[in-house]
């Protein structure tokens, strides 16, 4: 007799006394009512704690290409790179490139930062939220 692999709903959601997980979040942020649609579900993507902080770059910008621009927009974009009206970005400490933040976009815009994962819960509705710790920015030295 086969034995049947385990289905999403028998997996178990969260395992208790589990350590915090440090983790590459990406998630939609942006203001006004044209956005609601991706605030609704803000997470848009979570790796690996040991991808470079280039490959989520480069992730966060083919992610918000193929999330917002048309089919055209987005051959153009495969064709030729440059031409891309929001590329993806490293944020700044006072003037210092600092590659734990990555921005791509406009409003809505692609987030990308190192965080902690405290866990995950189900709301009353039914959705799916995800806890996490932002990690503090560091302070720059002045001379």
């Amino acid at each position: 007799m086969a034995q049947l692999k385990p289905t999403r709903q028998s997996i178990p959601r969260s395992i208790p006394n589990r350590p915090p997980r440090r983790v590459w979040l990406i998630t939609w942020e942006g203001v006004g009512g044209h956005v609601e649609e991706q605030l609704k579900q803000p997470v848009a993507c979570i790796l690996s704690s040991r991808v470079s902080p280039k490959r989520v770059k480069e992730l966060t910008e083919l992610l918000y290409v193929n999330s917002c621009y048309s089919l055209e927009e987005r051959l153009d974009y495969a064709s030729q790179r440059r031409f891309n009206p929001y590329p993806a970005y490293y944020g700044t400490l006072e003037g210092i490139t600092w590659q734990s933040q990555i921005y791509c976009g406009h409003n809505p815009y692609l987030f990308a930062r190192f965080v902690e994962i405290t866990g995950a819960e189900r709301t009353e509705s039914g959705d799916e939220r995800l806890l996490w710790n932002e990690f503090p920015r560091p302070t720059v030295a002045k001379p």
